[in-house]
């Protein structure tokens, strides 16, 4: 998969990304284990709806007093609302995505960040979306099959079979829309052992090529 921005930093920068329960935060701790550093797009978008951050009065502005909790923008509330809505949910991606993706740019040019780590990780479940794939060198996503993500979602969250079905059903893209944009899949169903020895043997091979393919 050809990028116009391959090479543009002098750390090799892999784009991390995956669907609910595959697996994609036990990778990014993995890679952050053998020496990486990790950009928590999620991370970045709590930060970046905080009260006094713009975005917090644009979605507001957008979505009303309802997404409030003690005056700052409750999550929960404003996932409610756009849940299962796709045009709500892409007012809300236009809101964030450009305040994530501004904070990434500015770490992937830091000095310090760029010449302390073998490697950088964006860790995001919308990197497609949010258009950040163009500033990695590699692109992998992390799968799992349905019932397996299902069962992890069940796990994690404390949800009924039916609530974690209904949310791997409420996205608006597959797996194969994923897989079409990576340049290596790591198939996560097994333990977090298997799961460890293919990120490391992908990593060595990454870190090995003296040329970005």
């Amino acid at each position: 998969m050809k990028r116009s921005k391959k090479g543009l930093y002098p750390r090799r920068v892999i784009g991390l990304t995956g669907n609910s329960g595959g697996g994609k935060t036990a990778a990014a701790e993995i890679l952050a284990g053998r020496g990486g550093y990790i950009i928590d797009a999620d991370e970045l978008s709590h930060g970046a709806i905080k009260r006094g951050k713009p975005a917090y009065d644009e979605i507001v502005g957008a979505f009303g007093d309802g997404v409030l909790s003690g005056g700052e923008i409750d999550r929960r509330k404003l996932g409610e609302i756009v849940f299962n809505d796709e045009p709500r949910l892409k007012a809300l991606e236009e809101i964030i995505h450009p305040r994530v993706t501004g904070e990434t740019l500015a770490r992937l040019t830091d000095p310090e960040i760029m010449t302390s780590y073998p490697f950088v990780v964006i860790d995001a479940p919308l990197l497609i979306e949010a258009g950040m794939n163009r500033h990695c060198d590699y692109v992998w996503v992390v799968t799992a099959p349905r019932h397996v993500r299902e069962a992890r979602i069940m796990e994690r969250d404390g949800l009924s079979g039916e609530a974690a079905d209904r949310r791997l059903s409420s996205g608006f893209r597959d797996e194969g829309w994923l897989e079409s944009h990576a340049d290596a899949v790591i198939k996560n169903d097994g333990d977090l052992k298997d799961l460890g020895e293919k990120i490391t043997r992908l990593l060595e091979a990454t870190l090995r090529s003296k040329q970005y393919v």
